[in-house]
């Protein structure tokens, strides 16, 4: 017996050890950004989220930083514009999002609808969305996973002129604050809710591991996008993870907590498994079964490079416009390259998802150099500068860099030389205030760039310029 009390109590004693002994926990949070409407990769994604959600060694959060849609006509032009990805958002079970600049190119109305469709959370704390149509979205969530709660707070990129990227007018009515306002206002808050704080931000990597990690040091994971960019690793030992767009790669982020302690967090991207789900791939190729956007517009007679489209836009918009020269740029040109032969309209909506348009104005030869000069040494888009970024039309440059690569001089050859010139550019340039160049009044607009490239295509083959026509030395 008394042999018996000695075993019963050794197992109290082992029992009671066990009860305080701290819990260890596991939690893995992939991460997209940047989908840009690629629903056609949606089946692997579902495959790779099913084969993670099917383990049992730690709980999956599928989270989004942000741009879903802008970049594919079948979403983008659907009957209820951007609602495909939404409702395959939902049915792959996405736990929480952000909304990135692109979520605004539909107009704050149907992105209310949008946002009122979506099954799960939508955070963004540096927004005030006042009168306008937009419902003033939560600025963060806290959600559990048995003992853990996760904190994820929402962030979206504010530039100088006071809203993210895109057209000031769709961004009327609303007022965004920077990543220390709102560290100021929620980050203690949240830091103190979470045992894991997750910060999805739609800044772009640059921002994310500067800024980001400046104004909330005491964050465990950064979730990046805007930039589109491949990245894992630690700043400042703050984790950040960004997975390039259109998933083309996801991240992963795999934290252990002890006792509600983070004691370990590693992060890395990956590319997806060529594995399908093939319930989402049955049901995102219902989407692309639309006649009208499959219909050839017309033909190439040779393959088109992403130069050779941004000359066909600039060249085009000149035209139409009967301006002397043109100017597009070339992170509105958003697909890389178009096949000889027939060209489906879906694919110039692809080319030019923004419904932009050319502005028709005047400018002297000193102003066009200023233009492309500035944008060449932009301090405030940084992913947009020191590169050719202005594709001309009506003339060619080059760029004169110094050692540290700025621009010194700009070195124009036009057609034509005049005092003064009509120019046609696109809007997006025009009216982005970031980029500091002389403006004159606008004279008139072109047609949307789609509608004239559409235009052009009917009236016979087109034969692409691929040859640049601005350099840098």
């Amino acid at each position: 017996m008394k042999h018996l009390k000695q075993i019963l109590l050794a197992c109290v004693v082992l029992l009671s050890a066990m009860a305080c002994s701290p819990r260890k926990e596991n939690i893995i949070i992939i991460s997209t950004s940047d989908i840009h409407a690629k629903i056609e990769e949606l089946p692997r994604l579902a495959a790779f989220v099913e084969e993670a959600r099917s383990q049992d060694t730690a709980r999956v959060f599928l989270v989004d930083a942000g741009d879903r849609w802008t970049g594919n006509p079948y979403v983008d032009k659907a009957s209820h514009a951007g609602r495909p990805i939404i409702e395959q958002m939902n049915k792959m079970g996405y736990d929480v999002a952000t909304i990135g600049n692109h979520e605004f190119d539909m107009g704050l109305d149907t992105l209310q609808r949008r946002l009122g469709e979506a099954e799960f959370d939508i955070v963004l704390a540096n927004i005030d969305t006042k009168e306008s149509a937009l419902k003033q979205p939560k600025p963060y969530v806290i959600k559990r996973a048995g003992g853990v709660k996760v904190g994820f707070l929402g962030i979206v990129t504010n530039n100088a002129n006071g809203h993210p990227d895109g057209k000031d007018v769709i961004f009327e009515g609303t007022e965004f604050f920077s990543p220390d306002w709102v560290a100021e206002r929620y980050g203690s808050t949240v830091r103190r809710k979470s045992d894991l704080m997750v910060v999805i931000s739609h800044c772009g990597l640059d921002r994310d591991t500067v800024d980001l990690v400046k104004a909330f040091p005491y964050a465990d994971l950064i979730v990046s996008g805007h930039t589109h960019e491949q990245y894992s690793g630690k700043v400042e030992g703050v984790a950040v993870v960004q997975g390039n767009s259109k998933l083309r790669a996801v991240g992963v982020t795999t934290a252990t907590l002890l006792g509600g302690k983070v004691v370990d967090i590693q992060t890395k991207y990956m590319t997806l498994p060529e594995e399908e789900c093939e319930a989402t791939k049955e049901s995102v190729e219902e989407y692309f079964n639309d006649p009208y956007f499959n219909e050839s517009v017309g033909t190439f007679t040779a393959e088109a490079t992403k130069m050779g489209l941004a000359h066909f836009m600039a060249d085009e918009g000149r035209r139409v416009a009967g301006a002397d020269i043109g100017f597009y740029h070339i992170g509105g040109t958003r697909i890389s390259s178009l096949a000889e032969g027939d060209v489906a309209r879906a694919r110039i909506f692809e080319l030019e998802p923004f419904n932009s348009d050319m502005v028709i104005t005047t400018m002297s030869y000193k102003e066009i150099e200023e233009m492309i000069f500035q944008k060449f040494n932009d301090k405030v888009n940084y992913k947009e500068s020191h590169r050719v970024d202005l594709i001309p039309s009506g003339l060619s440059y080059t760029i004169v860099t110094d050692k540290s690569g700025d621009a010194v001089a700009v070195r124009l050859n036009p057609d034509v030389k005049k005092e003064l010139y009509k120019v046609a550019v696109s809007n997006y340039v025009y009216e982005n205030k970031t980029y500091p160049y002389t403006r004159r009044p606008e004279e008139g607009r072109t047609p949307l760039v789609t509608t004239y490239l559409i235009n052009r295509l009917a009236e016979g083959p087109y034969t692409p310029d691929n040859a640049p026509r601005g350099v840098i030395e």
